[in-house]
């Protein structure tokens, strides 16, 4: 404040003129709003005053008064370009886009040809969604000036953000053909081509680059990339010129040793991962990246040695234990994985997790009455309690058909966890896994009432409802409504596409159902829905190949029958796919 005092002291003497303009308002000059301003108005030491106050306040973050400083230098020069120009750029900053806009205009009006400044109306335009005002204004700099290299980048990147690729690389295509000395030129088409799967082009543009301006972090991109298209020795290559610039680049290291792993050699990955743990700021995190590749490594001996050390140092290590649990699970040895899961405490993240494992393992030992005593002592705790507990409890008893008590477990969790939604859901998926369907289905209607934006339950419903061929609008609807949820979940989609089927728009149904299987690659419905599809669509040797994976991918032997029939009908000549099961 005193910096601004100071400057506006400095200054009076040559703003006398200003003197007018305060007079009656002590203090302080009116703001602009209140005056009318006329073109023959100009004075150049009142408008220089308070566009150097405006400039002063800015810099000092106050920028409500640096915006009226600014708008008072405009009335005393109307036509003081400069000044506009600095309260447009800080009425962006402040989030005020449609003011700036009005006055970059003006900006514009005082000169057509004002590149700069049709290019800050651009950047406004583009920041305020208005895409094709800002495509048109890059278009029309250009026309005038084809070397414009910051408006050609400005237009590249929003064609790339409008996911435009074609015309986003012609754009930074002919940018590095004008300027081939560009360093961010090639850095854009380098990502540009990333995007579009072009590894060739990636690569090539981001070797030139990087030939252009060395950076170990642009560097780190490039490797990346190579990584991804499993291009090991290239990225190898990146790593090590890193580290010989600087060895104490832990990113650079840690990669590199990953990339060791990938390819199977155990004992480079190992050794960069020592030299790791010594730059380390985090050394036992380190420690137990290497345990991990130990253990991946079949050396779990090692692996176990080092961990029992590891959580030595620092028993509270939830991670440490986690892994060590893991290895002697692995191991075969179930008493010292049931001793170090009881160690686990309600504070713990994991502690959920291991007593649901602790009574899994006691399942599998068929020591039922002590899977039954971990869970209903979890249960016993109030402050700690889960409902996944419940839910363990209650499959427990199923398995052992004792349905009654399953029932049971459900209605004490009703009482222990009021309101809760998940209750009912979870008890209709237990349903569901006893056939109950008309039980599953009225649990999972209750559980729309409480949350009828409940993703999995619209699924749920929606999906019955398309299976067995009734409200099928009302169907759709429930499942558009989980998949704008859950846009990448393969089950969902799935449900989108059958519903889809079943209401007789097969095109539709294979679009939904293509991205269902990439979403979910390994689920044999899904492809035998697409087969289905496909025959629909009349495209048959699709619809083999989808059948053909479903078959691959069945486990029960019932329904490989089913997509065995479904494949035999195209050598009978039936082609009615039969339904889905």
């Amino acid at each position: 404040m005193l910096k601004r005092l100071l400057i506006a002291g400095g200054l009076a003497l040559c703003c006398l003129s200003c003197a007018p303009t305060i007079r009656g308002v002590p203090g302080q000059p009116p703001f602009a709003a209140d005056l009318e301003p006329y073109e023959e108005a100009v004075d150049k030491g009142c408008a220089y005053f308070h566009y150097l106050w405006g400039k002063s306040a800015e810099l000092e973050d106050h920028y409500d008064e640096a915006i009226y400083a600014y708008k008072q230098a405009l009335v005393c020069d109307r036509l003081a370009g400069h000044v506009m120009r600095s309260l447009a750029t800080l009425l962006v900053k402040t989030g005020r886009q449609e003011e700036a806009v009005e006055w970059v205009n003006k900006l514009i009006d005082l000169n057509p040809k004002d590149i700069e400044a049709r290019a800050l109306l651009a950047n406004l335009y583009s920041i305020m969604e208005r895409f094709d005002e800002a495509i048109g204004m890059y278009q029309s700099i250009l026309a005038e000036d084809p070397q414009n290299f910051n408006v050609r980048l400005l237009l590249g990147s929003l064609y790339a953000r409008l996911r435009d690729y074609e015309k986003a690389q012609v754009v930074l295509e002919k940018l590095t053909e004008l300027n081939p000395d560009s360093y961010a030129g090639f850095y854009y088409l380098a990502k540009l081509y990333q995007e579009m799967r072009l590894f060739d082009k990636a690569s090539e543009a981001f070797e030139k680059a990087l030939a252009l301006n060395w950076s170990p972090m642009l560097a780190q991109e490039a490797a990346e990339l190579y990584v991804q298209e499993k291009q090991y020795s290239q990225a190898i290559a990146i790593y090590n010129r890193i580290l010989a610039e600087d060895p104490s680049d832990e990113r650079a290291r840690s990669f590199l040793a990953n990339v060791y792993f990938r390819q199977g050699e155990i004992a480079k990955a190992l050794t960069e991962m020592e030299k790791l743990r010594e730059i380390s700021a985090n050394p036992d995190k380190v420690e137990l990246a290497i345990c991990r590749i130990l253990l991946d490594a079949d050396r779990r001996s090692e692996g176990v040695t080092r961990l029992k050390a590891l959580l030595k140092r620092d028993p509270h290590s939830d991670a440490a234990r986690a892994l060590l649990t893991l290895a002697y699970y692995q191991q075969g040895d179930l008493a010292a994985t049931k001793k170090l899961l009881r160690q686990v405490g309600p504070p713990s993240p994991a502690y959920e997790e291991s007593v649901l494992m602790l009574a899994r393992i006691l399942q599998q030992e068929k020591d039922f009455p002590g899977a039954e005593k971990a869970l209903q002592q979890a249960m016993a705790d109030k402050q700690h309690r889960r409902l996944n507990f419940y839910v363990a409890l209650a499959m427990l008893y199923a398995g052992e058909d004792k349905i009654a008590k399953a029932h049971g477990v459900f209605t004490q969790a009703f009482v222990d966890f009021p309101d809760t939604v998940e209750v009912h859901y979870e008890y209709a998926l237990f349903l569901h896994k006893l056939d109950d369907m008309a039980g599953s289905m009225r649990e999972m209607e209750e559980v729309l009432k409480l949350d009828p934006q409940h993703a999995r339950a619209l699924n749920y419903v929606g999906y019955t409802w398309a299976e067995e061929g009734r409200n099928l609008e009302k169907a759709k609807a429930y499942i558009e409504q989980a998949v704008a949820q859950l846009p990448k979940d393969g089950f969902v989609r799935d449900s989108l596409g059958w519903v889809y089927y079943q209401l007789g728009d097969f095109s539709a149904a294979v679009r939904e159902l293509e991205q269902a299987v990439a979403l979910s690659p390994d689920d044999p419905t899904i492809y035998e829905h697409l087969g289905d599809a496909y025959l629909k669509n009349s495209d048959r040797s699709k619809a083999r190949k989808a059948y053909e994976k479903s078959l691959a991918l069945h486990e029960e032997e019932e329904k490989k029958e089913v997509v065995r029939r479904k494949l035999e009908s195209f050598s009978s000549g039936d082609e009615r796919p039969g339904g889905a099961q």
